[in-house]
């Protein structure tokens, strides 16, 4: 009796898928082993095929993306600042613009003031002592715009948070400026001279 060999037998088949599925794991272990460079700009073939594998162009992907949103997420925190800067100078610029009004206000009440003292020259003694305070509120006034000129620049110019602050500061030394210059004309006005 003759034995032939049957190629299509289950067990055979299955001895051929095994031993091409260990032929394809020994050489994609050999090309790993082969492999120098995870980059995929620098690696060739065998490169590519072991970071296809392992996972490292996975990886690096990753890695990129997480930059990339966490670069996004930056630009938009540094946008969000911007623009509170932004709303910030412009407060300070509508109180410089008030500070401003206010100034012109006492400089004419001055000259109301001093005209009024001008005509009444009876009381000479009086009115030199409120002349001497309508002087020092003028001379208060004329320091006052001074700041006022000095920090109208600054506004106009992109300055950091810091500068943000020392200008909110500088304002709020013009308004106290203002409302000492205005209590001493007040004072005048109010002594009916």
């Amino acid at each position: 009796m003759i034995y032939s060999l049957d190629l299509d037998a289950p067990i055979i088949r299955l001895t051929h898928h095994c031993l091409l599925r260990g032929m394809v794991i020994l050489c994609a272990t050999w090309l790993a082993g082969c492999a120098t460079n995870p980059d995929p700009h620098q690696g060739g073939f065998i490169n590519g095929i072991t970071g296809l594998a392992n996972g490292n162009y996975q990886r690096r992907i990753d890695e990129r993306e997480s930059v990339y949103h966490t670069e996004l997420s930056a630009g938009e925190q540094l946008r969000a600042q911007a623009q509170t800067l932004e709303q910030e100078r412009e407060a300070i610029r509508g109180e410089l613009n008030q500070a401003q009004s206010r100034l012109i206000t006492l400089e004419n009440r001055i000259k109301q003031a001093r005209a009024r003292l001008a005509s009444q020259k009876q009381q000479v003694a009086a009115a030199r002592a409120q002349q001497a305070r309508l002087a020092q509120a003028q001379t208060q006034l004329v320091q006052t715009k001074r700041q006022l000129a000095a920090i109208r620049p600054q506004v106009q110019k992109a300055a950091p948070a810091q500068s943000i602050d020392a200008l909110k500061q500088r304002s709020q030394a013009l308004q106290h400026e203002l409302n000492a210059i205005d209590d001493l004309v007040g004072s005048v006005a109010d002594s009916g001279l």
